[in-house]
């Protein structure tokens, strides 16, 4: 039977008819994913993704494909008031939190390492128009801003972590975006979104994404591959610093990044819950305390001031 939220766009897809099989992957209020198996024996993933979720189609269409990001091949797409549709790739059926072994989180961090070079290589020689290109952009200002929201929030307003980021915050912010390049940001970047193929790590779910010369994603990942298989941020910068850099010199700055990433992604991740997602997912409120102390633990990181202090 085909599901629910998949009986609007019957009409676009006539394979639907051909459809034998429906396993449901996930299924949240804002996102549902199936695995669709025909009489051949052929399989691929229909996902519908309603509200924000609904722009994944869009960022495949006019950032992962200009950009040559690689990613599960798209074979239609369709858009209505209900949200956005995508049938794509069957690319694997085991993730990372499936399989959390060292050497995939390992090989993640290369993966993304090659992700975020392809990308600003790509934006470098202009391969997407600029208009597209301002629309997915986040800016300093706009994480400012988005900071700014925080403490204008009835949630948040007196909060003196997030006081503390607004008064430390702004200049190294202003220096990342002065010394790093433009490039893209996952923003979702964990283990249930990284499917293992072989030895190679496929990055999907890309509904959150947007340009910014960050290092969020890996913030993400080094903290998830601590918590599944005790790898430490060292090992996973260095991982990445293989892919990115040849100079050894790097593990420092590289370690300032991943702090100020953090922050990027904590921000933009505690605004989202605060102005709504909340109300979107049930009991999410509850993940606000974990997220302020992390961001707690990223301004009280001695080697975090260090590397801001050190003349440049």
């Amino acid at each position: 039977m085909i599901p629910e939220k998949m009986l609007s766009f019957r009409g676009r897809f006539p394979d639907f008819e051909e459809v034998i099989g429906w396993q449901l992957l996930r299924k949240w209020s804002l996102s549902e994913v199936y695995r669709m198996t025909f009489a051949t024996g052929n399989s691929r993933i229909a996902k519908w993704g309603g509200n924000e979720m609904a722009r994944e189609m869009d960022i495949y269409l006019q950032l992962l494909k200009p950009l040559q990001i690689r990613s599960p091949q798209i074979y239609d797409c369709h858009k209505d008031f209900s949200g956005g549709f995508i049938v794509m790739e069957d690319a694997g059926e085991k993730d990372l939190e499936q399989q959390p072994f060292a050497r995939y989180f390992i090989e993640a961090a290369k993966e993304l390492a090659r992700m975020r070079k392809t990308a600003a290589a790509s934006l470098e020689r202009d391969e997407i128009p600029m208009d597209i290109r301002n629309y997915y952009s986040v800016t300093s200002a706009d994480f400012l801003a988005q900071l700014e929201e925080l403490l204008a929030s009835k949630a948040l307003s007196d909060n003196p972590i997030i006081q503390r980021t607004r008064e430390w915050f702004p200049e190294q912010l202003e220096r990342l975006y002065r010394e790093q390049p433009l490039t893209l940001v996952h923003h979702d970047f964990h283990a249930k979104n990284l499917l293992v193929q072989g030895e190679r790590i496929l990055i999907i779910d890309w509904s959150n994404a947007y340009l910014s010369p960050h290092l969020g994603d890996l913030y993400c990942l080094a903290k998830e591959a601590s918590s599944f298989c005790g790898l430490t941020d060292n090992e996973i910068m260095d991982a990445y610093i293989t892919e990115f850099w040849k100079e050894e010199s790097s593990r420092d700055q590289l370690a300032w990044q991943l702090k100020i990433g953090g922050i990027c992604w904590l921000i933009r991740t505690i605004k989202w819950l605060v102005y709504g997602g909340t109300d979107a997912i049930p009991g999410s409120e509850a993940w606000i305390p974990d997220l302020l102390a992390d961001m707690e633990k990223l301004l009280d990181d001695s080697a975090l001031t260090d590397n801001a202090l050190r003349p440049r």
